[in-house]
């Protein structure tokens, strides 16, 4: 599945369980809608009809009274008035939707009514001379108008219990519901969490795989590959990464074979060129005179320093290729060390730059090739004085990690120069190949390629040592390399 449909589903799957709450919740909000307008439509409608019955009952009560003992055709009317609206008012009540216990009760009113209006009709017909003697339908309809009066009673407690019913029921299904409501929404919530959980992790992985694949290429590690298996976006994008890196490993092996190519042809037509340098400053072809003894000095320098050029990019090539190979051997690193340096003295009287040697009395023993530790110290000690000023000096120091050499303990060469000093935003970046920091120099013509401290770390840490720069007190910086002690 594509991204773009893992995240629709995700975000489907949540949002179709949230909307199915949202459902539930409506739904129970019309149910408690329904009972509380039954509740104000039918329950409160019955026990307002039931006082208004009470209270018809009571009047028409007093004018049967008044009736019976005046025979006023007045009261006659009042009283077949307030008949009718009781009977208006019962009609009513048999119209509305009641329950069964109120259903019953209406009933049983309505057949109280019907025998009551019998007697009424049979009572109000008689004669007027006659109402104040006619004591036994008086007596009847007073009976029947107590028996309404309790039937009446009897409705409206029947529906005041059938509100306090309903109202419970309603508090029930309200409760029941929000405990409901609150179940569904914790499982909606935890199971879109999940949901949305598994989409952002299946998101997440190849994500930092190519993050990863990223800062291994930016490493210079060009043999890694993602997996590309997947259908998806990801899965394109992992494929076109892989044939990135592939293009990327071509070229860079091109670029190592032009450059190893490059270097070995160039280096046999410079050493004919030195020797013959050197042949015509012995004067064996003929003598020369001063400025043409000059002129060929300086092309034999420049030679000689195009020669290490060359030799540091053979020996990057080899490098990177990983055919560099390494005789470890037991040697004194203090004897090393001024193997080294001597090559340097007639250098350093040129330059006017003096070389100050603190070599320890003891032997510091380590495993270690001879000749590439010369070739690292050559390139520090070469720098310092590339970069000192004329009538400075450079300090080269051997010394254990302790005062009291350890024989489990690695051994440190010190190379400290009084130059300008490097930054501390690119003491890390002078080691990279081809970075050249501008410190200003005591022989700026004499500039490197940037190699020289890239291959000396390689060197070092092909020794299982470590190598770094530092500032001194004063002026200048100090460029260290740790060997491991002889085991």
């Amino acid at each position: 599945m594509k991204v773009t449909g893992r995240i629709a589903t995700g975000t489907g799957i949540a949002v179709f369980l949230l909307m199915g709450v949202l459902v539930w919740d409506l739904a129970t909000i019309r149910r408690l809608s329904a009972v509380a307008q039954e509740l104000a439509q039918v329950r409160f409608r019955v026990s307002i009809l039931a006082l208004e019955q009470a209270r018809l009952l009571n009047r028409i009560d007093e004018f049967t009274r008044k009736y019976s003992v005046t025979g006023d055709e007045a009261y006659d009317q009042r009283l077949r008035e307030l008949q009718e609206a009781f009977a208006a008012r019962l009609a009513e009540l048999s119209a509305l939707r009641l329950s069964e216990a109120e259903r019953t009760e209406v009933g049983r009113l309505s057949n109280l009514w019907a025998g009551y209006w019998r007697s009424a009709i049979a009572f109000q017909g008689s004669p007027a001379e006659e109402m104040p003697a006619d004591r036994d339908r008086m007596d009847d309809l007073l009976v029947r108008l107590d028996e309404l009066q309790r039937g009446v009673r009897r409705l409206d407690e029947v529906a005041q219990f059938t509100v306090s019913e309903e109202a419970e029921r309603s508090v029930t299904v309200s409760q029941r519901a929000e405990r409901l409501s609150l179940v569904v929404v914790a499982i909606a919530m935890v199971v879109s969490l999940i949901i949305l959980w598994l989409t952002v992790r299946s998101i997440q992985r190849p994500l930092k795989r190519l993050a990863g694949g990223t800062r291994a290429v930016a490493d210079g590690d060009l043999a890694v590959q993602l997996d590309s298996s997947s259908k998806d976006e990801f899965g394109k994008l992992a494929e076109s990464f892989n044939q990135m890196v592939h293009r990327l490993a071509e070229l860079d092996q091109v670029k190592k074979d032009f450059l190893s190519h490059v270097s070995h042809e160039l280096k046999t037509p410079l050493v004919s060129m030195q020797e013959t340098n050197e042949l015509l400053l012995e004067e064996i072809p003929g003598p020369l005179n001063e400025r043409q003894r000059r002129f060929l000095a300086l092309n034999l320098e420049s030679s000689l320093r195009l020669s290490s050029m060359i030799s540091r990019l053979l020996d990057l090539a080899q490098l990177e290729s990983g055919v560099m190979e390494y005789r470890l051997l037991r040697h004194d690193l203090a004897e090393v060390v001024r193997t080294a340096v001597n090559g340097f003295e007639a250098r350093s009287r040129e330059s006017r730059v003096g070389i100050e040697l603190n070599l320890p009395e003891r032997r510091i023993l380590v495993n270690c090739d001879h000749d590439r530790i010369i070739q690292v110290v050559g390139n520090l000690v070469d720098n310092a004085l590339k970069f000192s000023s004329p009538g400075g000096s450079i300090v080269i120091a051997v010394h254990p990690l302790q005062a009291a050499y350890s024989e489990k303990g690695p051994a440190f060469v010190e190379v400290g120069d009084r130059g300008p000093g490097v930054p501390d935003e690119e003491k890390e970046l002078i080691f990279e190949r081809f970075y050249q920091v501008a410190r200003g120099s005591g022989d700026g013509g004499s500039r490197g390629v940037g190699l020289g401290l890239a291959i000396c770390r390689e060197i070092i840490e092909a020794h299982g040592g470590e190598i770094n720069v530092k500032d001194q007190e004063g002026l200048g910086s100090i460029f260290s390399f740790s060997l491991p002690a002889a085991k």
